[in-house]
C-alpha cells in the first residue's frame, strides 16, 4: 500500500510573506498602500510579480523523496486562489494527486476532515502530515491518535 504524504502550503512548502511584511513589499513596489482590510483571502497576496515566493529547500526535499506516495497538498488558503496557488506549484513543477483549498470553514476542521477522507479513500499503511502552524500541530497530534493507521506530524519550523 502506498503511503500518504501530506504538504501545507503557506510557509511549509512555499514561503509567502505574512501580512506585516507583505504590505510594506506592495507599498514598495507598487508605492501605494494595501488597498485591502485583510491579506490571507487576497489574490494580490500571492502575486509572483510582487513578491518572491521562494520554496522551502527542506520540505521541498521530503517532497522530492515522497515522489512515491500519494500526495496532497492542503491549504488554508481559501478556494477562490486556486488559480494563484496553481501558478505558484506550477512554476516549480510541483504535482499532488490533490490539491485543496479551504472552501470557507476553520482550517483545522477543514484539514482533518480532508485527511479523513483521503484516509479512507486509499487506505496507507503510514500518514506524514508536513505543516508550520503550532497550535494545528498540537491538535494535529491529537487527532492522529483517533486514525487507522500511523500517522507522522512533522513540524517544518524543526526540520535542517
Amino acid at each position: 500500500m502506498k503511503n500518504l504524504s501530506i504538504f501545507d502550503f503557506d510557509n511549509t512548502l512555499c514561503f509567502t510573506p505574512e501580512s506585516k511584511e507583505g504590505m510594506e513589499i506592495y507599498k514598495n513596489k507598487t508605492g501605494q498602500e494595501w488597498p485591502y482590510p485583510g491579506w490571507w483571502g487576497r489574490k494580490e497576496s500571492l502575486d509572483t510579480d510582487i513578491f518572491d515566493i521562494p520554496l522551502n529547500k527542506v520540505v521541498y526535499d521530503k517532497y522530492l523523496s515522497s515522489k512515491g506516495d500519494y500526495l496532497v497538498l492542503a491549504t488554508g488558503r481559501l478556494s477562490k486562489l486556486t488559480s494563484e496557488v496553481s501558478s505558484i506549484l506550477e512554476k516549480y513543477e510541483l504535482k499532488f494527486d490533490e490539491v485543496h483549498l479551504n472552501p470557507g470553514m476553520d482550517t483545522y476542521k477543514f484539514k482533518t476532515d480532508l485527511f479523513e477522507k483521503v484516509i479512507y479513500k486509499i487506505r496507507p499503511d503510514k500518514v506524514v502530515i508536513y505543516d508550520d502552524r503550532d497550535t494545528h500541530l498540537i491538535r494535529f497530534k491529537e487527532w492522529s491518535e483517533k486514525q487507522p493507521c500511523s500517522i507522522e506530524i512533522i513540524d517544518v519550523k524543526k526540520l535542517k
